[in-house]
């Protein structure tokens, strides 16, 4: 697992490897310079703020952050176990009806 780094300081260091400016940054976000300085420095930032700023330094932060956790996201461990089951029952009724002459 990786040390971890704060997502401010996360995202001033790639501001700082494509020579933006915290004012920079606040115009894209539509925000106040003041507004922007405090937000970068604190260690956290809310989810919708950070997606746009990934989109803005065109960078995952969510990918560099779960690299950090150590986390492996796959497609089975978002699986909804209800709408598996549905699924599964859907596909058994499909091959009954066709068992059964139905549409094929």
């Amino acid at each position: 697992m990786s040390k971890y780094i704060p997502v401010n300081e996360l995202v001033m260091a790639e501001m700082k490897k494509q020579g933006l400016r915290p004012a920079d940054l606040a115009r894209k976000l539509r925000l106040s310079n003041a507004t922007t300085y405090y937000l970068l420095s604190r260690p956290t930032i809310q989810i919708d703020r950070l997606w746009q700023i990934c989109v803005i330094l065109k960078i995952n932060f969510f990918k560099i952050l779960s690299d950090q956790l150590g986390v492996e996201n796959t497609d089975a461990s978002f699986l909804d176990p209800e709408k598996e089951a549905l699924k599964a029952e859907n596909k058994t009724l499909k091959e009954i009806i066709q068992l059964l002459g139905g549409n094929k």
